[in-house]
């Protein structure tokens, strides 16, 4: 395996859920080529159907209210990824709408970017969208779909043991 691809499976290695943050600002720089990631994301028929709002922590006191749980509050970034029902390519077979599925590819690329700058990243789902949207003032049609902490992990990252399910339960080949 040549070093390049060596490289870039550990990465893959070493990137785990962050939820304890080093009181360190991101750089600027770093945080420039985390949103290049989330433009250069790749999404059905390039329809970019995403919106996302950075928000700081000096300005996040509001914001961490709409959290269900009291963990990622440490994080310097929150970044509040959003979903463009209307823009995004609809599957005409079945009608599914692919703005939550591209928005998510989005942020799953810039968290590994996060990973290599030496960041770390949470993907949050347990809040109130709602509050969310009115606290930043999101308008309609526009869906909350996630805040994602970003800053410096507080712990070094290393891959933990979880347990993963076997690849017998997940994997089928040719056919289910």
């Amino acid at each position: 395996m040549d070093e390049k691809l060596k490289n870039f499976y550990e990465l893959f290695e070493r990137r785990k859920s962050v939820r304890e943050f080093a009181d360190k600002p991101i750089e600027p720089d770093k945080l420039a080529r985390l949103i290049m990631a989330l433009n250069r994301a790749q999404s059905a028929a390039n329809r970019q159907p995403w919106q996302f709002v950075v928000v700081e922590k000096k300005d996040r006191a509001q914001l961490d209210t709409a959290l269900m749980k009291d963990g990622h509050k440490s994080a310097p970034i929150m970044l509040v990824a959003c979903a463009e029902p209307q823009k995004a390519w609809v599957r005409k077979t079945d009608n599914v709408n692919y703005a939550w599925v591209d928005t998510t590819i989005a942020v799953t690329e810039m968290i590994a970017v996060a990973t290599a700058e030496g960041l770390g990243a949470c993907w949050i789902a347990a809040i109130d969208a709602d509050a969310v949207k009115g606290i930043l003032g999101i308008p309609e049609p526009i869906e909350v779909v996630a805040l994602i902490a970003i800053g410096y992990p507080l712990a070094q990252l290393v891959k933990e043991n979880k347990t993963r399910k076997p690849l017998g339960e997940i994997i089928h080949y040719g056919k289910w």
